[in-house]
């Protein structure tokens, strides 16, 4: 195959493993293609965790004999026994003779040794084909891998003026209807959606998905005190059992609602406010690798000082508050030198408001 060639079959698989997006908790997008004399003659994508991986889809969908074909997937293919069996193990067994891969997978498990199997068994491997492309499509995976914490993403809609409520705390679809949907895609491609008790109170979320295709992601409450009302929607609906109550142990001690169908985290406090470092290493031992964050100013104001944001995502419509309450107005600064910077940023419109996507560079200023 020609470089080009490599690089537009590799295309086509990642553009199957899109199709995964919202419902491969925990697990990474993976597609992948199988190629034999310059036609495809399977592909598939990894649908959800359990279910099998975009190797052994590609194989099972080819129509005609894989022995001798190249097969081209986006994260190099595991080698390890999960829910499902090591796919080296089926690609050494249908006697596939190339393997194309996109980028390393970085999970301790694989990283690399996937790779060293194959080629032991005189299978040729090459590595890092749009490898760019294929970092960015699994990047809270990279990011969770890596870091040994979940990728934090802070959404918040604004004024022109920076309020996000009245002083009454009112707030609800200040935005528009088109960014209303955007937020429930943003929930659908994440793991967990997280509020404080501000906004559990005020605004009475439901954090599903309702607005686009898609599944529900957990929903986690961080509250200090858990005094909360029993009739939220995050407590009544529950059905699916992914509502996650995170609190001290002495306050989810005399917490009186909860259930069965409720997931509780003790986590520590530090200067009498919960420890959110404590929180995102609960959520990676859960393999929760993304978190959307849509709490008030308190949640929003603690994770920027703490330098625990990795992307932001600012809703602003084109109105004015006047007195209200701050987007961040627990965050202060006494020079501009202290002022948040990104890394990269970049501004689409919804409708009549404008999104503002900004990835914070931590200590680089």
């Amino acid at each position: 195959m020609t470089a080009i060639a490599d690089k537009t079959y590799m295309a086509r698989a990642l553009k199957l493993a899109e199709k995964g997006r919202g419902s491969t908790f925990p697990n990474p997008l993976v597609g992948a293609i199988i190629v034999k004399n310059s036609k495809i003659i399977g592909e598939g994508f990894h649908k959800a965790a359990g279910k099998d991986h975009a190797e052994i889809v590609a194989i099972k969908n080819a129509h005609s004999s894989i022995a001798g074909a190249t097969l081209y997937v986006n994260l190099e293919p595991c080698c390890h026994t999960g829910r499902t069996g090591p796919c080296t193990e089926a690609l050494i067994k249908s006697k596939i003779k190339k393997v194309i891969v996109g980028i390393k997978d970085p999970n301790k498990k694989v990283n690399g040794k996937g790779i060293r199997q194959l080629r032991k068994a005189g299978i040729e491997v090459t590595v890092n084909i749009l490898k760019d492309e294929s970092y960015y499509i699994n990047d809270t995976y990279f990011f969770s891998q890596q870091n040994k914490r979940p990728f934090v993403t802070l959404k918040l809609a604004q004024t022109l003026d920076g309020k996000i409520a009245t002083l009454s705390n009112e707030s609800k679809y200040l935005s528009s209807k088109q960014s209303l949907k955007y937020v429930h895609t943003l929930r659908a491609n994440s793991d967990a959606v997280v509020v404080g008790t501000q906004t559990a109170q005020h605004d009475n979320p439901s954090l599903t998905v309702r607005l686009t295709k898609g599944n529900n992601p957990y929903r986690i409450l961080l509250s200090n005190s858990l005094k909360i009302d029993s009739s939220l929607n995050l407590l009544k609906n529950n059905d699916d059992y992914k509502t996650i109550i995170a609190s001290t142990e002495k306050s989810l001690k005399t917490f009186s609602h909860a259930t069965n169908k409720v997931i509780t985290w003790s986590l520590k406090s530090k200067n009498r406010q919960l420890d959110l470092h404590d929180f995102l290493e609960k959520a990676y031992q859960f393999n929760i690798n993304s978190t959307l964050c849509e709490g008030g100013a308190k949640l929003a104001s603690s994770l920027i000082v703490q330098q625990l944001v990795d992307k932001i995502i600012l809703v602003t419509v084109p109105k004015i508050m006047g007195k209200g309450i701050e987007s961040f107005g627990s965050f202060r600064i006494n020079q501009l030198t202290d002022m948040v910077e990104f890394d990269k940023h970049y501004t689409f419109n919804l409708g009549v408001d404008t999104i503002l996507v900004g990835y914070p560079k931590w200590g680089k200023a």
